[in-house]
């Protein structure tokens, strides 16, 4: 009679010394005091928000070679030695440290399936809320085979980056790894973090660009209606009340670029105008507003920065019906706009907001397309738009051509909906979280599928 031999993983932790050239304290920056904003009000479930990203290490690297890396990343950006605090009138400060320690984990997987021990180190380092006070905003843990890594995991806090800083963090590293002096790799840059860009929104550039946005976005939202879907349910839903979607579409990345090229636009355009065609009849009505999440890094100054940059626009569409051919330009217009005003102090807004008419302003849409891979495979989820959003992205994604649900949080910040754009295999994922007390699920799989549709140019 045999037996069966399983091999546990083998843990142990290191401590990772690391410096920065600069350091201080001073306010936090427009899109940090955002997301700690929105946090704040998810909390215990904040977690849900943490940024991933890492994966594979091939051919191997050594775990030394792999510290030492970690080590120039911690030097080259700032935001990943940042701590925030909050003050007692409610605002937010920020800590930039010039020497810290990190621990990292250490992963053993000999004799086991790599993959399946590097997800379930993520299940652990994702799982957690970082305390913005107390915890460095990056927690690092790589799975070793062989003495050598060959997976990465890594989760940073919200209130470090969003997801359009992860291409920036992958190519340091990937330097980084392959020799790159840290001091060097930080030379040249406009901004290396949020202290360098508080001090730029004390500018007076920077306060015109936030007066300016924030009158379009008070004018747009003049125009906005009260509720989009119908006043929201006062009575709690039996069950969760938020439910996601993925529908999984195999070459929509290519229909959409020949849709972008035949009407003379971007398939960015094309995308976000089958997302308000879709989501206004959904509603049964004409017009639709949605919060887009805009970068904010072509801002002269911003392109390289690792930080919270990206902050929401407010696009009003009047009228989103006709076929695409007539409902691209009239998107293009108005997300020019949208895009060039959405980088603002979001507490100001806030304030001149106080007493005006309501408007409907739950209803997100969020183009994540060219963020980084994931990190551990299904389950791994990068968390942006993260909390200006509103709403999680579902981290499981579906299978070709077919519509994937799942149960987040039953707490999504309020929001009647969150529209994201993904890539994925072969094609693209079309996901959505939303409200069941507004949007039924068979209305959810009709605005998903009628989106796929206009978006490859039919109707």
């Amino acid at each position: 009679m045999s037996s069966v031999v399983t091999h546990q993983p083998m843990e142990r932790r290191v401590t990772v010394p690391f410096t920065g050239p600069v350091g201080g304290r001073g306010p936090a920056t427009w899109g940090q005091t955002a997301i700690r904003r929105a946090l704040r009000a998810l909390e215990p479930d904040d977690h849900q928000f943490n940024v991933d990203w890492g994966g594979l290490v091939e051919p191997g690297l050594p775990v030394e070679a792999a510290l030492e890396a970690i080590r120039g990343l911690m030097y080259v950006h700032d935001s990943l030695r940042t701590l925030m605090h909050e003050t007692p009138e409610g605002t937010y400060t920020q800590e930039l440290h010039t020497e810290g320690e990190l621990e990292v984990r250490l992963v053993a997987a000999d004799g086991t399936d790599t993959l399946s021990v590097a997800e379930a180190l993520h299940r652990g380092l994702y799982g957690q809320r970082f305390d913005p006070a107390r915890d460095w905003p990056f927690r690092v843990g790589l799975v070793t085979q062989g003495g050598l890594v060959r997976y990465a995991v890594m989760i940073v806090s919200h209130t470090a980056v969003d997801g359009w800083a992860l291409p920036r963090l992958r190519a340091d590293m990937t330097s980084l790894v392959a020799g790159a002096d840290p001091g060097k790799l930080r030379a040249g840059r406009a901004m290396c973090g949020p202290l360098d860009e508080a001090a730029f929104q004390r500018g007076r550039g920077a306060l015109r660009r936030d007066e300016a946005a924030r009158s379009f976005i008070l004018g747009n939202l003049a125009r906005t209606p009260a509720h989009l879907y119908g006043a929201p349910a006062s009575a709690p839903a039996r069950g969760p009340r938020y439910r996601s979607a993925v529908l999984r579409c195999p070459g929509l990345d290519s229909a959409v670029a020949a849709t972008a090229s035949r009407l003379g636009t971007t398939s960015s355009t094309v995308l976000l105008a089958a997302a308000c065609s879709a989501a206004a009849r959904s509603a049964d009505r004409s017009d639709f507003a949605f919060q887009v999440m805009v970068s904010n890094r072509f801002v002269p100054g911003l392109a390289d920065v690792v930080a919270p940059v990206a902050l929401e626009g407010v696009l009003y569409l009047p009228d989103c019906r006709g076929p695409i051919e007539a409902l691209t330009p009239r998107v293009w217009k108005a997300s020019v706009n949208t895009y060039r005003f959405a980088y603002y102090d979001k507490d100001r807004l806030t304030e001149q907001l106080r007493g005006a008419p309501a408007a409907d302003t739950t209803c997100w849409y969020n183009d994540r397309r060219g963020e980084a891979a994931r990190v551990a495979g299904p389950g791994a989820d990068d968390g942006e738009p993260g909390p200006e959003g509103g709403a999680d992205a579902p981290g499981v994604p579906a299978p070709e051509g077919s519509l994937t649900w799942s149960v987040p949080s039953d707490r999504q910040g309020g929001v009647t909906l969150a529209l994201h754009v993904i890539d994925a295999p072969g094609g693209l994922d079309l996901s959505l979280t939303a409200d069941t007390t507004l949007l039924a699920p068979d209305t959810m799989e009709e605005l998903l599928r009628a989106m796929e549709r206009s978006a490859r140019g039919g109707r």
